[in-house]
């Protein structure tokens, strides 16, 4: 149990928001959870269902004097398991309030109709990127069940770009910044400048621009990196001193990493413009082109990461998209 790192930054509030860690299954490592002291008493995620996750919840908790049934909210940041998956267990000890972004209730609450649909959707996806058959059902597997490390509770209220919330003893904006999931949601206070930027901004690592099913009542999947572009060019005008984040350290320097996060985008962009100069090629060719040895949890990170890129290029109306006669995507240069 640590509290936000704050040397060489300093400000009175970060006195009220306590940073919990907890492991998680996946490559991306530990998570970090916040308790935010103040009227009502509120926790920032929550971490995966699992036995080791809640028992480090619990302990980060009973350091700061607090035990789970004292937590009266939990707001949600994002729609990922590493940030959810407890919520059940949480709720169900609390009786806390679940907050959230309307995209994220679906998960959140287990809508039968929806997680169907996003089960589904994994499979799909992966045929037509042209991966293998047998690779494309265990990974599609992998993810479904994933699901024994989701918890399920009502969320109480919905919450979306210009709202205002107490938080902590001070008033933090909310702001929808879709990209990573395009359920996620920023806090942002600005008389300390300071962010809550769970998964949006990540120091060490690229915040992978998860492509995703529809959310309900639409019917077109969204463009998760084309998204992530412009919610990163929001947070680079914005004036912020410390993003608080999900993963990893805290960024003080938040305008240098948004340009290596750029350039990383740039590079990748010009390489698979490199690659289609060969021809019409399936996502998974190009995957196979640029990445090496993917297990089944690479495997999606890995056509997603792809698929995005390739939705900025046909966004900027640099390749076109003509699916095979086997429904295998298929792009080229225009």
């Amino acid at each position: 149990m640590q509290t936000v790192p704050i040397d060489p930054f300093d400000a009175p509030l970060l006195r009220n928001i306590h940073q919990i860690t907890l492991p998680t299954p996946f490559p991306v490592g530990p998570v970090h959870t916040y308790l935010m002291r103040g009227d009502p008493l509120t926790l920032i995620d929550v971490g995966p269902q699992t036995p080791a996750a809640l028992a480090a919840l619990q302990a980060g908790l009973a350091g700061e004097g607090v035990a789970l049934r004292d937590i009266e909210r939990v707001l949600i940041t994002h729609a990922h398991v590493d940030h959810y998956g407890l919520i059940g267990a949480v709720a169900a000890a609390s009786g806390a309030e679940v907050w959230a972004h309307p995209l994220a209730q679906p998960m959140i609450e287990g809508w039968p109709a929806y997680q169907v649909a996003y089960d589904q959707f994994w499979l799909e996806l992966l045929l037509a990127a042209g991966v293998p058959a047998g690779l494309a059902q265990r990974t599609a597997g992998l993810y479904q069940r994933m699901q024994q490390l989701i918890g399920h509770a009502p969320v109480t209220r919905l919450l979306d770009e210009g709202d205002v919330i107490s938080l902590a003893g001070a008033h933090w904006q909310v702001l929808h910044c879709p990209g990573h999931a395009d359920s996620l949601i920023c806090l942002y206070q600005p008389d300390d400048r300071l962010f809550l930027g769970n998964d949006h901004l990540l120091a060490h690592i690229s915040s992978n621009a998860l492509v995703g099913p529809p959310p309900p009542g639409e019917r077109v999947r969204r463009r998760p990196l084309v998204d992530y572009w412009a919610s990163l060019c929001r947070v680079y005008d914005m004036e912020i001193a410390l993003v608080i984040p999900g993963h990893g350290d805290a960024v003080a320097d938040v305008r240098s990493l948004v340009k290596s996060r750029f350039q990383f985008y740039e590079r990748r962009l010009a390489r698979l413009l490199q690659e289609l100069r060969r021809g019409p090629q399936s996502v998974w060719q190009l995957v196979e082109a640029i990445f090496r040895r993917l297990d089944e949890t690479d495997t999606y990170l890995a056509v997603s990461e792809v698929l995005g890129h390739l939705d900025v290029l046909e966004n900027k109306r640099l390749v076109r998209l003509q699916a095979d006669d086997a429904g295998i995507w298929r792009y080229s240069l225009c």
